[in-house]
């Protein structure tokens, strides 16, 4: 290491140690909106089926078409926060005023009652996603001020992805809660808007208060689709939401097959899909602090390579495991958890630095349109893996009617497609992580450049 990448990680983490009552507080946040991505694609459809008795093609064509809006939506969020210039700064508002319009959304949502149509699931349902999306872009964003250094920046992020793990704990044990709770008045569904809402109203206002956000300095924007793509079209912008692309898609398309190959190709109850889960996640959740550790002595981009090439490994390695052995299974999970949590935390991290590149050579910093790339990209990668796994099931012949009754060759490919499509997909994107330009050593000087270019207030030409 450097004296030049000494010197600006000694600077970055005084302040950072300064930022960390704001930085728990973003963390936080992290709780509640995970907590809610997960019944929004798993509960809601389910709960508008059988119990309010919506058909289900009108659910699904109203779910596609919302995800749609939602991926479309998110770089004219982003555009705006960017522009956005209050006393309170340029994201707290959008958390202010977002947070009730989301709670009130998730509230209508989750409470309907039997007699609703189609035009009020896609109402709700419009609203939530757009208010996940306002409250997640923002966190994001105000991340990214807390600190400016290569190193610190993996310690802010890890500290949300700790959160948002801790988040799908809270989901995972939402039914032990419903049946220690026993007989209620509330349904499932109802009684998950609650715990949400209860939640989110805090961490936010929480957030508001006590994270720091610094004077935006002088800057230009993007003012059209040329310029946006030429953004997107830069080298570490794009390898780093091509990478999150791929590994997203190479867990998205193992999870949705999950259930099928643990009850169908490992001969395991349907419970045991739960056991897997909390096993990958508590194991994501102890790693996390190890990958932040890492990259602090590391490039970010390197680790990010390794922990690739780690979940293809893994992948490989299901093809193998035992039938009926719950802890084969859960030790395969835990081996991907070791991945999962580095996943979401290191693309985060270098984005940041990929905003101070861009900032120094076009003086447009666009942080939000930066986040908003990484959140579309996460939820392309979503809105792709179901419909790419279900074709590859349907390719080797395997029928998820019959489960465990298909035939040994139907679930022989089951396991291939599980294993194999997440396998390729990590080892492209470790590749890429290898191959990232934006390192520790450029990244250090690019901040001493945009820390005296902003003391003298000058904008590029």
């Amino acid at each position: 290491m450097t004296t030049l990448s000494v010197a600006v990680r000694s600077a970055a983490g005084a302040k950072g140690r300064r930022r960390a009552p704001g930085l728990l507080s973003l963390s936080l946040m992290g709780i509640p909106l995970t907590a809610l991505s997960l019944p929004l694609v798993v509960m809601i459809p389910e709960h508008y089926a059988t119990v309010l008795g919506l058909p289900l093609a009108v659910i699904g064509l109203i779910f596609t078409s919302v995800r749609v809006f939602d991926i479309v939506v998110d770089p004219l969020l982003g555009a705006a926060m960017d522009r956005t210039r209050t006393r309170w700064g340029r994201y707290r508002p959008w958390l202010i005023f977002g947070a009730p319009a989301l709670m009130l959304a998730v509230y209508l949502l989750f409470m309907a009652k039997p007699g609703v149509g189609p035009l009020y699931l896609l109402a709700t349902l419009t609203a939530s996603f757009l208010g996940w999306s306002i409250l997640s872009l923002a966190q994001l964003a105000l991340a990214s001020g807390l600190a400016a250094g290569y190193d610190e920046r993996s310690r802010v992020y890890a500290w949300l992805q700790f959160a948002s793990l801790l988040g799908i704990l809270t989901v995972m044990g939402f039914p032990i809660l419903s049946a220690k709770l026993g007989e209620t008045s509330l349904a499932p569904t109802q009684l998950m808007g609650w715990i949400i809402i209860v939640l989110m109203a805090p961490a936010v206002a929480l957030a508001a208060w006590r994270v720091p956000e610094a004077t935006a300095a002088a800057q230009k924007h993007i003012v059209g689709i040329k310029e946006y793509l030429s953004v997107v079209g830069r080298q570490a912008v794009f390898r780093i939401a091509a990478i999150d692309l791929l590994f997203g898609l190479g867990f998205g398309t193992a999870s949705a097959m999950l259930v099928f190959f643990v009850t169908a190709a490992k001969g395991l109850d349907r419970s045991a899909v739960g056991v897997v889960l909390i096993a990958q996640v508590v194991t994501a959740m102890i790693t996390v602090p190890a990958v932040a550790w890492l990259a602090r002595r590391l490039d970010k981009h390197f680790v990010l390579g390794i922990t690739g090439l780690l979940a293809a490994l893994v992948s490989v390695a299901f093809i193998f495991l035992p039938d009926h052995n719950l802890l084969a299974v859960s030790l395969g999970m835990m081996g991907w958890g070791l991945s999962f949590g580095a996943f979401n935390l290191l693309p985060r991290a270098m984005m940041a630095d990929a905003g101070d590149e861009l900032r120094l050579e076009s003086g447009s910093d666009q942080t939000g349109v930066l986040y908003a790339l990484l959140i579309s990209s996460w939820k392309l990668g979503g809105a792709l893996a179901v419909g790419l796994s279900f074709a590859a099931l349907a390719l080797v012949g395997y029928k998820p009617a019959l489960m465990g009754a298909n035939t040994p060759q139907a679930i022989s490919g089951l396991e291939m497609v599980f294993a194999g499509p997440s396998a390729a997909l990590f080892l492209l994107g470790a590749w890429l992580a290898f191959t990232y330009p934006l390192t520790r050593e450029k990244h250090a000087a690019i901040r001493l450049e945009l820390d005296a270019r902003d003391a003298r207030g000058e904008v590029p030409a």
